[in-house]
């Protein structure tokens, strides 16, 4: 989840209303959503990453295998990919 500090206080809601309410002004605002963008390419990237090299092989083993063990361990890889590099819905 992304989050960002405004005044000591930690935030993970980037709606343009709620950073007004914080008192934020557009500089900060927009400052807070190039960040957040920044960081959903940086994960973008660095999942694709992981399943080309950690996934993908798991995947042929198990298509290869066919068995259910197989393809689980394939399945929690990937699970734990999209968890070490989340993608923010709103990015």
């Amino acid at each position: 989840m992304f989050t960002y500090i405004y005044k000591g206080a930690s935030n993970s809601n980037t709606s343009s209303e709620h950073m007004q309410n914080l008192g934020m002004d557009q500089e900060q605002i927009d400052s807070v959503l190039n960040q957040q963008q920044f960081e959903h390419r940086q994960n973008v990237e660095k999942r694709q990453a992981a399943y080309k090299a950690e996934s993908d092989p798991l995947f042929m083993e198990a298509q290869y295998d066919g068995t259910p063990e197989s393809y689980q361990k394939w399945q929690d890889k990937v699970a734990e990919i999209k968890t070490r590099y989340p993608l923010h819905d709103n990015a």
